[in-house]
């Protein structure tokens, strides 16, 4: 069935938009509640002047949108949760908990459904998780879950989260340097065999004293 948007009816259509709806969704819900109304040509020749209005107004939400989009951006959104063995959470952080927890950042209360959340959180850590403020403003939000009893508390675990300490990893030599390291070592290996194998003038073992022949003996007297 064929309508035209009266109304902004999030996620169906816009004011003075005309689209094709299913029949059933048209009369229990659009039609009644004067959200939209069949496209009859006194109808449609008032589209283009609802699309206007739905411009203008569209325009100040953007604008709007743009202030706060700010506060996001200057401050992190803090969950505390009680937590489990490995992180895990008791329960689950919700877009409903997002949202109400933002609110209290913007100052103004902020629909669940424009928290783009695309599955629950179960465990700490950092997360970014896009936010519709308007149509066309979508920034991305930084939600940190921490700990509610963390020992050194709820802010200096979310600070530990965004700014991980930094593990120093002491560089190897390059391959060549190595490899001329073994190869001197085994040069100085070499020479000390040598050395080790030759002698020291004067250290020479006297041999050891032969045994004594016929023609050494004294020869009898006459």
């Amino acid at each position: 069935m064929k309508v035209v948007f009266l109304e902004t009816v999030e996620g169906s259509g816009s004011m003075g938009e005309v689209r094709t709806v299913r029949p059933g969704y048209a009369r229990n819900y659009l039609l009644p509640r004067g959200l939209a109304a069949p496209a009859t040509p006194e109808v449609l020749a008032r589209a283009a002047q609802l699309r206007e209005v739905e411009d203008e107004r569209q325009r100040v939400q953007d604008e709007h949108a743009q202030e706060l989009v700010g506060k996001f951006a200057s401050s992190p959104l803090i969950i505390a949760v009680r937590v489990g063995e490995q992180g895990r959470l008791y329960g689950s952080v919700t877009s409903a908990d997002i949202a109400e927890k933002a609110g209290e950042i913007l100052g103004e209360e902020l629909d669940r459904r424009r928290v783009l959340l695309p599955e629950v959180i179960r465990s700490v850590g950092v997360y970014t998780v896009p936010v519709r403020l308007s149509r066309n403003v979508v920034p991305d939000m930084q939600v940190v879950v921490v700990d509610a009893e963390a020992p050194e508390g709820v802010e200096a675990a979310a600070d530990l989260l965004l700014n991980p300490p930094l593990v120093v990893v002491q560089a190897l030599p390059p391959v060549a340097e190595v490899e001329g390291t073994l190869e001197d070592a085994a040069e100085a290996s070499a020479v000390d065999l040598e050395i080790e194998g030759a002698s020291e003038p004067g250290d020479s073992t006297p041999d050891a004293e032969a045994p004594a022949t016929e023609s050494d003996e004294e020869a009898p007297t006459s």
